[in-house]
């Protein structure tokens, strides 16, 4: 009895790793991994051999290694899935997956990702799903993003772009609960970020996926530098922006960005041709490039991007970027008039393009077979085991449908005979429906017509009104200048004409307030001359406040209608002066921005107080204020920008803080 008790050792008393030893192993694996996998590898086989007994979490520990290398860069599928289900062999037992159930997890999401490599998504599902329940058993909150990570790149892979956006934010959201200050989570969360933008740029969202790799550079640069001074980390930071670039100049290639994206190419090529594994990208970076020379008709620079490809495979080989390496040349070289070179090159073209396109259709064919046979083994299976049960299951199931039968046909009748009572009410209904509708509609065009006749009195009022008030200013003048008035009379006149000219102010800004574009058309209008021919206009202004206006501009040009958009910029401009002090700084600055031209005026005035922020754009009354020194405000300048800029599908914002300025942004489409 004793000797059989002390013989059933239990398994949750035996050993199952050794961190003390295999920690420092797997260090120093990591450190000669990060120049050779492959003598990493070796060096784990010897430090294995060299230990006596390694337990079932040592043995996971080296299958998992070798799993993700043969899945990720050794490209062997059969090896990936050896050791994945040797990573499955050493979790097997129940008392494993109780103790460690992260590993048990991350055993199953490494078969699903065989799987999902080779497109058995319906057989991948299963071992997610249980690698999720046994990564959620632990509580770390970080590790979900084993599971999130995966499923985004099922549906990526699906072409479901938008879940698989979804997905990614979640792994990056995941990650910031794990250690931030490992490269490790940084490199896989800027990873993330990259593989967002990518999933909104394949769904078409392009602004989405121009904001996502912007947000990929900032995070980069942000968190970046604290690894930057190992030179293997600053080589892997280098290369994620090259291929951060490349991305980037996708997008804007399909907004018509033709010169944004050529730089960003150059850029990409010139980081990712620096090193050792990102030369692929750099690659098919220049097939981007060569494209994009192509479609511009640049051929002698198509010519020279091409050589550099050429040079390229030369170095590091591969039939797919060869097959488009051979596509482009024979593009080149028929635009370029040598016939006979591309009709050579279109043949090796098409020759090296079929046997890629045989190699990749064999295996998709023999497994569809095998998954064929194993499905219909097992239903064939199931069948005869279940013979028996079917037959009285049948019985049961006809039971059930004669009755369900019986008792639909009678809630059918049920409901026709209350559905016929309701069918005059809802006509009646219907009716009295259509005739409020009748009357809303006339209402409305009555309102319409009625706004139109006010806009016109208005415009006509105001036209009349300029002329004698005009006249009032000018009488006034004439008798100031004659010399010969008393100090009383001086000052009354000197009160008729402020009162005239902020009255002829007022007349001016009602008879643009209508923003309509009828009878206007848009031209291509260079906005950098537009804000210096305000700037020339309102210098006078600036000088008597003793301000200094400062321009920094570069060419862009948008379509628009002229004259309004000159009244923006007149409007924002003349803002900065009056609201702020003698002596003060007014920046103007022109910039193209992702495919926009964007103008910033900012000043170093009294600010906008909370109160009337919401307000600013409108026309209400309590937007009126003064200037630093007094000037009148009628605060209709900024509710017709607004209106302007809408009409030409821009936008208009501002910035402010009180007592410290404003900066008010423009940002309307750029031409090409």
């Amino acid at each position: 009895m004793i000797v059989v008790l002390s013989s059933c050792t239990s398994q949750d008393q035996e050993v199952l790793e050794h961190p003390e030893y295999f920690d420092a192993v797997f260090l120093k694996a990591d450190s000669i991994g990060m120049h050779d996998v492959p003598a990493a590898m070796a060096y784990l086989d010897t430090a294995y051999a060299a230990f006596r007994e390694p337990g079932a979490i040592d043995l996971f520990r080296k299958y998992q290694y070798n799993h993700l290398y043969y899945l990720h860069k050794g490209k062997d599928i059969s090896l990936a899935m050896l050791y994945a289900d040797s990573m499955l062999y050493t979790t097997r037992s129940k008392a494993v997956q109780e103790r460690y159930p992260l590993q048990y997890g991350l055993a199953l999401l490494s078969k699903g990702d065989v799987l999902r490599d080779q497109k058995k998504y319906n057989d991948a599902y299963p071992y997610f799903y249980l690698g999720r329940k046994a990564i959620q058993q632990t509580g770390d909150t970080c590790r979900y993003h084993e599971y999130a990570s995966k499923l985004a790149l099922v549906y990526y892979w699906q072409e479901k772009y938008d879940t698989a956006a979804r997905y990614f934010i979640e792994t990056f959201e995941r990650l910031s609960y794990c250690d931030t200050n490992s490269f490790s989570t940084f490199y896989i969360r800027q990873g993330m970020l990259d593989n967002i933008a990518l999933s909104y740029e394949k769904a078409g969202k392009t602004d989405r996926a121009l904001a996502f790799y912007d947000s990929t550079l900032r995070f980069i640069r942000k968190y970046g530098g604290e690894f930057s001074h190992v030179p293997e980390y600053k080589r892997g930071i280098d290369a994620a922006i090259g291929v951060v670039y490349g991305n980037k100049g996708n997008v804007l290639l399909k907004l018509g960005d033709t010169l944004g994206a050529e730089i960003l190419y150059r850029q990409s090529i010139d980081i990712n041709m620096r090193g050792k594994d990102e030369k692929v990208d750099a690659q098919l970076t220049m097939a981007k490039l060569a494209g994009l020379y192509l479609a511009g008709n640049r051929l002698a620079n198509a010519g020279q991007v091409l050589q550099e490809m050429k040079a390229a495979l030369a170095q590091v080989p591969g039939a797919e970027i060869e097959a488009r390496w051979r596509h482009l040349q024979w593009q080149y070289l028929d635009r370029t008039g040598q016939r006979r070179l591309a009709y050579t090159m279109l043949k090796a073209y098409v020759q090296l393009n079929d046997s890629l396109n045989d190699a990749a259709s064999r295996p998709a064919i023999a497994d569809i077979n095998q998954e064929f046979d194993r499905i219909s083994g097992e239903y064939q299976l199931e069948v005869l085991k279940k013979n028996d049960e079917l037959k009285t299951a049948y019985l049961i199931i006809l039971v059930f449908l004669s009755v369900s039968v019986i008792l639909i046909a009678w809630m059918i009748w049920q409901h026709w005979r209350r559905s016929r009572r309701h069918v005059e009410d809802l006509r009646q209904l219907n009716q009295q429906i259509l005739a409020q509708h009748d009357n809303i509609q006339k209402s409305l065009a009555s309102l319409e017509q009625s706004q139109r006749d006010n806009s016109r009195i208005m415009k006509i009022v105001a036209h009349d009104l300029r002329s004698p008030v005009g006249a009032i200013s000018g009488l006034a003048e004439l008798l100031l200048d004659t010399g010969q008035l008393g100090e009383k009379d001086v000052e009354l006149l000197q009160l008729i004409r402020t009162a005239s000219s902020r009255a002829n102010s007022l007349i001016s800004d009602l008879l643009v307030l209508d923003t309509s574009m009828q009878g206007l058309e848009k031209e291509i209008v260079e906005i950098h001359v537009a804000l210096k021919y305000c700037v020339d206009l309102l210098q006078l202004k600036a000088t008597e406040k003793k301000q200094e206006i400062i321009l920094s501009i570069e060419p862009v040009k948008v379509l628009a209608y002229r004259e309004k958009i000159w009244r923006v910029f007149s409007n924002l401009i003349n803002n900065a002066i009056k609201f702020s002090p003698d002596g003060s700084r007014i920046v103007i600055v022109l910039e193209r921005s992702n495919g926009n031209a964007r103008v910033s005026v900012k000043d170093e005035g009294i600010g906008i107080p909370p109160g009337i922020r919401d307000k600013i754009f409108s026309l209400s009354s309590e937007v009126k204020r003064r200037g630093t020194r007094g000037e009148e405000s009628f605060g209709l300048g900024l509710s017709i920008s607004r209106q302007i800029i809408e009409a030409h599908e821009g936008k208009i914002w501002f910035e402010t803080e009180e007592g410290r300025g404003t900066t008010f942004y423009v940002e309307m489409k750029a031409s090409a």
